[in-house]
Formats: structure tokens, sequence, C-alpha cells
């Protein structure tokens, strides 16, 4: 069976897309010895491992960028079996099966205000009218995803197949002893988060200034990730007089991840919306205790070993950090708790049930 996986977000594997689909492709590869996988990639050079079975075609198309390019790439490859784009867009024509992954409804739910004529949008609806009825089938990550597509796009429930992500177990490690032993640095809280507004990092930024004076002054809150356009948050951190103590460390390399994983006493996640919530089992995997939101997809990662809170509710949130950085016994049980949860879930699996579908799928 040849399968076409157009990757465009490979452009950026610091973005959850570009993660998914990185490791959804290494996975396919590992796993599947059988079908031929033809996977279209907008940059050179990506470094994937080789796989006898999987092939790679560099497509550049600047025109209108990844709507064009899209269209345009997946016409290059002639006919396939199936053809899956693992994030949510649409086809014109297809040549086969048609598959798509929707991660979550967030747009619907949260959408981003914007006075400007959306060209790239106009464009997609007069080409693409009725985009839902090329797809043959939609991956999703989550229940909760399974539910708001149903509910938001009206597309019938036994369409929709819900495949987890997971977790590279071979990178996102525990510390040795040696290492944690070795350390010698100002306790911290971490927070992994980008521009979105949904990650609600001014919660987390308040919450952490009503800790208790000693709490707070033997901590630091670091935030890893793209956050630059919420501009308004060093004046909200100058406002809540925490300025010393908060970090903004940017984008990160993933060894860099890993480390701030590995030795923060703290994982705080207060999103009010997430279709996965990758970063909270990144963090679980490292063994870092994880305190999360209790809304969307979040309780169906985390289970029963990350202490979950209302991400709107600060006094909660502000409870629940506090429990855990004055609580040595705690952190020991919800750093086991974490690990034990992070091994059910792997890009292995993924890429198993992945394969599954597309069989499925191709054979209907």
């Amino acid at each position: 069976m040849k399968i076409v996986i157009a990757a465009w977000h490979l452009k950026n594997f610091n973005v959850g897309l570009g993660r998914y689909t990185r490791n959804l492709i290494e996975g396919l590869g590992r796993v599947d010895q059988t079908n031929e996988y033809e996977v279209l990639v907008p940059v050179k050079d990506l470094n994937f491992p080789d796989y006898s079975n999987v092939r790679y075609r560099f497509c550049r198309y600047p025109l209108f960028k990844r709507r064009f390019w899209e269209q345009t790439a997946t016409m290059s490859v002639g006919n396939y079996d199936l053809l899956h784009f693992p994030y949510d867009s649409c086809l014109a024509i297809k040549r086969g099966k048609f598959v798509v992954t929707i991660h979550d409804v967030k747009p619907l739910l949260y959408p981003k205000p914007t006075k400007h004529f959306n060209l790239y949008g106009h464009i997609k609806r007069l080409c693409i009218p009725r985009p839902l009825e090329n797809i043959d089938h939609i991956i999703t990550v989550s229940e909760c995803s399974r539910r708001d597509i149903v509910e938001y796009l009206g597309i019938p429930h036994e369409q929709i197949t819900v495949i987890p992500q997971g977790v590279e177990h071979g990178l996102f490690l525990p510390p040795s002893t040696e290492v944690t032993q070795a350390q010698a640095m100002i306790p911290y809280v971490l927070c992994v988060a980008g521009a979105d507004p949904t990650k609600n990092i001014q919660s987390l930024i308040h919450a952490f200034s009503l800790l208790p004076e000693d709490v707070r002054h033997s901590h630091q809150l670091i935030f890893v990730g793209d956050i630059k356009k919420q501009g308004d948050l060093p004046l909200f951190v100058k406002q809540k007089g925490i300025e010393k103590q908060i970090v903004f460390a940017g984008m990160v390399s993933d060894q860099q991840l890993i480390r701030y994983y590995q030795h923060a006493s703290l994982f705080v996640f207060p999103s009010l919306y997430e279709g996965f919530g990758l970063p909270v089992l990144e963090a679980m995997a490292c063994g870092c205790p994880v305190v999360c939101s209790n809304t969307s997809s979040l309780p169906e990662v985390v289970g029963d070993a990350a202490m979950m809170v209302s991400p709107m509710d600060v006094a909660a949130l502000e409870h629940a950090m506090k429990q855990v950085l004055t609580d040595p016994s705690l952190q020991h049980r919800m750093r086991n708790a974490g690990l034990q949860r992070a091994k059910q879930f792997s890009w292995e699996q993924t890429a198993t049930q992945t394969v599954q579908l597309y069989e499925r799928v191709a054979g209907n």
C-alpha cells in the first residue's frame, strides 16, 4: 500500500503539530516495514532516520504558503492508496483515501479576533466549499476532542478514531541520582507554554504571587516557550512584585527542555483547553510532579497521577502548588505515579494504531 503523508509542520519541531508529525513518522518507520511511505516535506535536511520503505520528497511552492503547498505537493506524487494530513486541513482533489488528524476544535471555541481580510481563508472557501466531504476518516488524539468534533463539526462518531499521542521514552527520562545530587540551583516551578492566551499564564503568575512568602522566595517560576506575543506579561509580573523570581527562558532545545523537566520541583499546566496536552506527559516521563487543569483532555492524559484544579480558580491553583512544594513525601509519590502513567503512552503504540487505521480505511 502506498501511503502519502503531507508533513508541512515539520518546518517547526518545537510546536505541538511539528512534534506530533515528526514522532508519528519516525514511529511508522520503526513499526511498519510492509507499506510504502512517501513523506512530503517543505524543508530540506531534516535528518530523519533512514527506513527502507520511507521516502522523503522535498516540495517547495511559496505561493499562498501552506494552502497552495498542500494542493500542489500532493498532486506531484501521482496515485496513492491513502493520503494523511497529520493536522486539520482539506484537499480539493484526492487520488485515494484521505485521512486527517484533527487535534482539537480550539479555533471554534476560542476564535482569534481579527480585523483583516483573510485572503488564504477566502481562497480556501472558493476552492473547497465543502471540505469535510472529501475526508474519509478523522484521527483525533483524545476522547474529549472526539466529543467536540462530533458536537461542533457534526461529523458522525464512527468516522472518528481516537489515537493518543506518545512520549519519547528514550529522551524524556528521569535524571540519574548522580545528576540530581550534583545539581546546585534555585528550586523552581516550571511551565511550558506558547503565546496562545488559552495557556492561561497570567493565572499561574497570580497564583505563584499568592504563595506564602517563605515558599515563594525559595523558588523561581520558569516559563519555557515562545510567549513574546503576550506583551503585557512583564507589566503583570511587575504589578505582582515578583520580577526577581520569574524567568522567561524562551525557546529551548529538546535537551534543555528535558533538563528543565528533570530538575523542576513542580510542573504546572493551567491551560483552559487542550486536545491532548503533550507537555504534561513529557513532564511525568521525566519524573516531575504535575499540577494541571481538570478540563478538556487533561484528565484523560494524567489519570490519577497528577493534582488537578479548575484553571480559573487562582486560590485552588495556589493551594495545590503549596501542597506539593512543601511536602517532599507527596512529591515523591507524585513522581512515581507520573512515571508509571507515562509508560502507558508511546509513539510506537501511536504508530501501530495509525497503521491499523490506514489499512482499515484503505481496505474500505
